[in-house]
């Protein structure tokens, strides 16, 4: 059976549908979980997810935005992609014991250090380190944690689009100061 007449049974409420949908595509959405992932069990835990989500979301599906297999894919990528996010190490721009961040500020560096700094990657230390601090902040929770605009607003109690208009004035700047500098 065509999987949009079994989406179809899904948003019905038919669980055998459901079963139906998920043979005929369980491994694919696996394989691009694990591609992502390389973890059997978190490949397999999203797999889980994204039923579960049909099931929740069948009613959702539009055709006319794509087939019902990319419609699975994407939901899998997505939920892969922030497992990605999850698993990141939280690194600051403004840690003072990163030392990518001590080469942001300058602080408690020999000459010798900051010489070693300016010679290896000084261009965008030095552009980073023209930022304000909270957008050197909202930069490093973007780019180091993978955090989304939403997530980041969550994070340190900003509105979305304050958070979003600092970002795109951030990297503003920064195209503009790695563009000049020789």
């Amino acid at each position: 059976m065509d999987l949009d007449v079994l989406l179809r049974c899904v948003a019905r409420g038919d669980p055998a549908a459901l079963s139906r949908i998920y043979a005929q595509t369980v491994a694919q959405l696996y394989a691009i979980a694990w591609a992502l992932l390389r973890s059997r069990e978190d490949a397999e835990e999203i797999v889980c997810d994204v039923y579960v989500q049909v099931w929740q979301r069948a009613s959702s599906y539009d055709a006319t935005r794509g087939s019902v297999m990319a419609w699975l894919a994407v939901m899998t990528r997505h939920r892969a992609l922030d497992r990605l996010r999850q698993r990141r190490p939280s690194t600051s721009l403004d840690d003072c014991n990163n030392p990518e961040a001590m080469a942001l500020h300058g602080e408690s560096m020999s000459p010798e250090d900051i010489l070693t700094t300016f010679q290896t990657g000084s261009r965008v230390r030095r552009a980073l380190q023209q930022l304000p601090a909270q957008r050197r902040e909202l930069l490093g929770l973007a780019f180091f944690r993978g955090l989304s605009h939403q997530e980041i607003a969550d994070a340190v109690g900003l509105p979305l689009g304050t958070v979003k208009s600092h970002v795109r004035r951030a990297l503003a700047t920064l195209q503009v100061a790695l563009t000049d500098l020789p």
